[in-house]
């Protein structure tokens, strides 16, 4: 899915299952968000599962 495709479909979540989501999926999706740029160039995290 190209940039501008995933931004025009985006979706709001009203309501969430109660469902477990998989360790190795979580990761991918904190490490993603980990390489978005931010305004003093590092942040220190501390993920604690």
């Amino acid at each position: 899915m190209e940039l501008y495709e995933a931004i025009y479909k985006r979706r709001i979540t009203r309501d969430f299952k109660n469902k477990k989501v998989p360790y190795e999926v979580l990761e991918r999706i904190i490490n993603a968000g980990l390489q978005a740029p931010t305004h003093d160039h590092l942040r220190n995290w501390d993920l604690l599962f």
